[in-house]
């Protein structure tokens, strides 16, 4: 991944793309996410995700059936260390018909263990937060 940013909308688009491959590879494994009930889950590799677990545009339906796409409208990195930074996220999920949810908050990790790469390059020199914090895909 070139960048921080770039993993998280890579994640978010493969999430309105509901591409079961894009999305495991936007995932970095063990993958820790809190559910809708606020408990804590913790999938350790690709195929117990896909055995065990809904993907997360299934999980979105249960709740908004007429779910379309999410609209990332605020990435704001809020925190950050020499492999990984954390942004606050603000998105919009998109009806069928065009009409919008009410916006909702999460926090978003992204984690890179290399060393050698551009994504690490650009935590250790701190050009994350350079960043626009504020756009609509």
């Amino acid at each position: 991944m070139k960048s921080a940013r770039g993993a998280a909308e890579n994640h978010l688009d493969s999430i309105n793309a509901q591409d079961i491959d894009a999305y495991l590879a936007s995932v970095k494994f063990p993958f820790t996410y809190q559910n809708y009930n606020g408990v804590s889950i913790t999938v350790e590799t690709p195929e117990t995700y896909t055995s065990q677990f809904p993907m997360p545009w299934e999980i979105i339906k249960r709740t908004e059936p007429n779910w379309s796409h999410t609209d990332l409208v605020q990435l704001e990195e809020v925190a950050r260390s020499k492999s990984s930074v954390a942004y606050k996220l603000v998105g919009r999920r998109i009806n069928a018909d065009g009409s919008a949810e009410p916006d909702f908050q999460a926090i978003w990790i992204a984690v890179n263990p290399k060393s050698n790469d551009m994504f690490t390059q650009e935590i250790q020199a701190g050009l994350a937060g350079q960043f626009s914090p504020s756009f609509r895909r």
